[in-house]
């Protein structure tokens, strides 16, 4: 489903993705872990070519994102959640949600209401329609920018650290709602710090360190035996907060 190989990124003389290589098939679920400013989410952002790369080769679902060709194609099978929930706060979240298929899928208010209510009710907020960004909690908000993205019928959610704006009493009902796609079998890449969202949800895990990954492997692998030194030494400051 996303297959890359030796991307390079830098921002001005900063070489921040050092020739990354990553494979993700069908209905996997791959974690990204690693230390704040080491390329997890900017690998992320040019999955769908957010952030653009300098060399390297991006295939997405089997477009050639690198190419600079089809990127509508490419990012209307892309959700993305961000760490901020970048709703509208003029519209409620019925509308927010609905906004997008409307206009780009051309689908009917009818349709796209019925679709986004039902996707309302998939992140626990059938009852939040008609309730505007100012009247719902940070993990509400950021639960309802997942049905955002949800309703353009995408055939890969990114998640770039989507828990990390929440206060910690919220975080558990956001992830509730990621566990519970990656159980429907919904391909998922996701960068977070939540390392027992990693541990319990992900069919492979990846640490990052300065541009490059560094190791990968299953869940248990990496937290229980990590080979590199670099993630032992990452794993047992993490762990022992």
């Amino acid at each position: 489903m996303i297959e890359m190989k030796q991307v390079q990124k830098h921002f001005g003389s900063l070489h921040v993705l050092k020739g990354v290589d990553l494979h993700v098939r069908p209905g996997e679920v791959v974690v990204i872990i690693g230390p704040s400013g080491s390329g997890k989410s900017t690998l992320l952002r040019t999955i769908n070519y957010l952030e653009p790369i300098e060399k390297g080769e991006i295939w997405v679902d089997g477009t050639p994102v690198h190419q600079h060709k089809d990127l509508r194609q490419v990012r209307s099978k892309v959700g993305m959640v961000f760490q901020q929930f970048n709703l509208f706060p003029h519209l409620n979240a019925l509308q927010n949600v609905v906004l997008a298929p409307t206009l780009v899928l051309k689908k009917s208010r009818e349709e796209a209401d019925e679709k986004g209510r039902a996707l309302l009710t998939k992140v626990g907020l059938e009852q939040k329609a008609e309730a505007y960004p100012g009247q719902l909690s940070g993990g509400q908000q950021q639960r309802v920018a997942i049905a955002r993205a949800l309703a353009m019928d995408p055939k890969i959610m990114l998640f770039d650290e989507a828990t990390s704006a929440l206060d910690p009493e919220l975080v558990g009902e956001v992830l509730a709602v990621m566990r519970q796609l990656a159980s429907d079998g919904m391909t998922m890449v996701v960068v977070t710090h939540e390392m027992g969202f990693a541990r319990e949800a992900a069919d492979r895990v990846v640490f990052m360190d300065e541009g490059v990954i560094m190791e990968e492997g299953a869940p248990d692998d990496i937290f229980s035996n990590p080979q590199n030194p670099r993630t032992k030494q990452f794993l047992r400051r993490v762990l022992e907060k």
